[in-house]
């Protein structure tokens, strides 16, 4: 990003309201994958929506994605009954059956101080505009990304400190077990900013997201935060599988409330219950405006349209940056 553009984002970021940790920990990753990517005129405005909370991404997840520890257990009742696409049961039938199943695998290692978190994802977000020559959005492509496990930088408590991975894991592992006590401890581990406008569903939905992608998590943690999703004011689940980004089948989990615009749905694997990442799906025509940047046209957004979606691919402990697992 050059000096004008740093000068365009400050200016469209005057009079907004100070981000709050769980969207700093969410914007920061977008954006590096952004940059990475090298969109011009698409990352100025990635910088202007994470500027205003509008942005999303994850780090890391399990010890692979392709499956949780020990696996799935034949004593649970199947959520999709075997040739069909139909989620059998309510949203907090089905997450208890994740959080029970997820609950039995063994415990991943435990990462030391200097050791990283290897994660391999894909991650997809329209043009903040719609191309005006009606080109499709390239393929998205994996990408490796390496995250410093107990990063000094993100553990000195000061506003804007968005947690290092060794944080979120003290703090997953002092969960309670009663899912509002949960979500009691969640909204004030990440709190709304100043003057948000969320409900508290939306709230509850940006801050769980934000620690299902902490790696590597507790099995136990992992079911604390299913019983709390279920928990979520709204809280529904999509009757049908659906596909991610990697074209796995998934369980979409996410909150329904009056006026909602936009649905944040946390994805897992319906057989092993596994997390594989997250989407943000419009649900209601609608568009972005951006007052004050008298030069930027308003976006418009269809009901269908995935503002966001990330899939995990795979994840893991190494010992330096550009190690693999």
């Amino acid at each position: 990003m050059n000096v004008d553009e740093m000068k365009d984002v400050r200016e469209f970021r005057a009079g907004a309201p100070k981000p709050d940790r769980a969207r700093l920990a969410e914007g920061r990753d977008r954006l590096s994958s952004a940059a990475g990517r090298g969109r011009g005129r698409r990352l100025r405005a990635d910088w202007r929506l994470a500027a205003v909370g509008a942005a999303a991404a994850l780090t890391a997840v399990a010890v692979l994605a392709s499956g949780l520890g020990g696996g799935g257990h034949s004593d649970v009742e199947p959520t999709v009954p075997a040739g069909t696409r139909t989620v059998q049961g309510s949203v907090k039938e089905v997450l208890e059956r994740a959080a029970t199943t997820v609950e039995r695998a063994d415990p991943p290692p435990t990462p030391h101080a200097g050791q990283w978190i290897y994660a391999k994802k894909l991650e997809a977000s329209p043009g903040i505009w719609p191309d005006s020559a009606g080109q499709p959005e390239p393929e998205p492509e994996p990408r490796e990304r390496w995250t410093r496990y107990a990063d000094p930088r993100f553990e000195n408590g000061k506003e804007g400190d968005d947690r290092s991975m060794r944080e979120r894991l003290r703090f997953l592992d002092e969960l309670p077990d009663d899912p509002a006590a949960v979500l009691k401890k969640v909204r004030a581990y990440y709190p709304s900013g100043k003057g948000s406008p969320e409900s508290e569903g939306e709230h509850d939905m940006r801050a769980l997201t934000v620690l299902f992608a902490s790696q590597p998590i507790p099995p136990e943690a992992l079911a604390k935060l299913y019983r709390a999703l279920a928990a979520v004011p709204g809280a529904e689940i999509t009757d049908h599988l659906v596909r991610d980004l990697a074209g796995r089948d998934a369980l979409a989990v996410g909150h329904d409330e009056k006026g909602q615009k936009v649905r944040r749905e946390i994805l897992i694997d319906p057989y092993t219950y596994q997390y594989l990442g997250d989407r943000w799906l419009v649900v209601k025509d609608y568009k972005d405006t951006f007052p004050g940047a008298d030069d930027t046209p308003d976006r418009p957004w269809k009901v269908g349209d995935f503002i966001f979606q990330n899939a995990l691919l795979a994840t893991g402990i190494v010992d330096h940056k550009g190690d693999r697992p």
